[in-house]
């Protein structure tokens, strides 16, 4: 069955939706669609942009008892030395000209005991990060994937469209150092940068440190508006990825994580989320970037995390970055 349970930051109802799955071209065929979007990072016949329907739905309370999840992680493949090899390789084509960034991701394998509930576990997810989406996804045509990710890619505000600049992380709320302020203003400015193509009254707002489970982030929120509603998927296509997951500027960027990258990252840093583009007079998104997820199969869970590469970077702090990424996930099934 093709299905979804989602759970919008700051409410305590989730969602479940289940239905047909349908397969789309790219983010333009979006325009007057309605469902429950998941695209991959970069979109291929294996892991294409689907789009669940709607066909059925329930809205539940999430509750707050307690769920208790059997701990039976054996163990752990985190493939370190293929990410040494990567960083080193696109450390080193890191100019501040040609490449000012790059976001090296990895993946680490758990093998557990026993299958998980996947359900249960979506709702300790819930429980544990109220501040963040929480989405359990299944379908054919991806497999089955849990997220808790703080990022917006963007959204609507009453009448005003809304996204973020997130980037750069630290354990404590600061102070921020220069890595991780660089790291944060090259997303603002791109979306800024972006915005600027389509749409007007675009207000950037002063950037503040957020908390996202244990980590903290630099954020900078925007409100805009769009003269033809319309239009927001063009708006989507151009936001998207932008350099908190990819990299400045982004042609280079992707051409470096393509060839260097030591796995796919397949439905990690691409985004998922219910939005309503059928209304045209009141069309509505909700959509997330997919992070600190966690791909489910069977007694194999694939852990994702990423992190920005600039000139400051070490190796060390940027495999310590990601794993503490994944102790989100993590957290939800010891």
């Amino acid at each position: 069955m093709n299905e979804v349970y989602y759970r919008l930051p700051e409410t305590s109802q989730y969602h479940h939706v289940w239905g047909e799955a349908e397969k789309l071209y790219d983010v333009g065929s979006l325009a007057g669609k309605q469902g429950f979007v998941f695209a991959p990072f970069e979109k291929s016949d294996e892991h294409p942009l689907v789009l669940i329907h709607a066909d059925h739905k329930e809205a539940k309370e999430v509750g707050n008892g307690p769920i208790d999840i059997v701990a039976n992680e054996l163990k752990e493949i985190d493939h370190h030395e293929e990410y040494k090899a990567a960083f080193m390789k696109m450390y080193a084509l890191i100019d501040g000209d040609t490449l000012e960034k790059v976001v090296l991701a990895r993946r680490s394998d758990v093998v557990l005991s026993q299958p998980l509930n996947v359900y249960e576990v979506f709702l300790k997810a819930c429980q544990m990060y109220p501040h963040q989406m929480i989405a359990l996804i299944n379908t054919d045509a991806t497999g089955t994937w849990l997220m808790a990710t703080p990022e917006l890619l963007l959204g609507k505000d009453k009448d005003r469209w809304t996204t973020m600049a997130l980037a750069g992380t630290m354990s404590t709320p600061g102070p921020w150092d220069g890595k991780n302020v660089r790291e944060q203003a090259y997303v603002a400015r791109y979306i800024r940068n972006c915005l600027s193509r389509r749409c007007y009254l675009v207000n950037q707002k002063p950037v503040h440190t957020t908390m996202a489970a244990k980590l903290y982030h630099l954020r900078t929120d925007f409100e805009f508006s769009l003269s033809d509603d319309t239009e927001i998927v063009k708006v989507l296509d151009d936001l998207f990825p932008t350099p908190a997951v990819c990299g400045m500027p982004k042609e280079r960027a992707m051409e470096v994580i393509d060839e260097y990258e030591h796995f796919d990252r397949k439905y990690y840093s691409g985004f998922c989320g219910p939005l309503n583009l059928a209304d045209k007079s009141h069309p509505d998104a909700s959509l997330y970037v997919s992070l600190r997820c966690m791909e489910i199969e069977g007694v194999l869970c694939h852990l994702y995390a990423g992190g920005g590469l600039l000139k400051e970077s070490s190796e060390e702090k940027e495999w310590k970055e990601t794993a503490k990424k994944m102790e989100t996930i993590k957290a939800t099934f010891r």
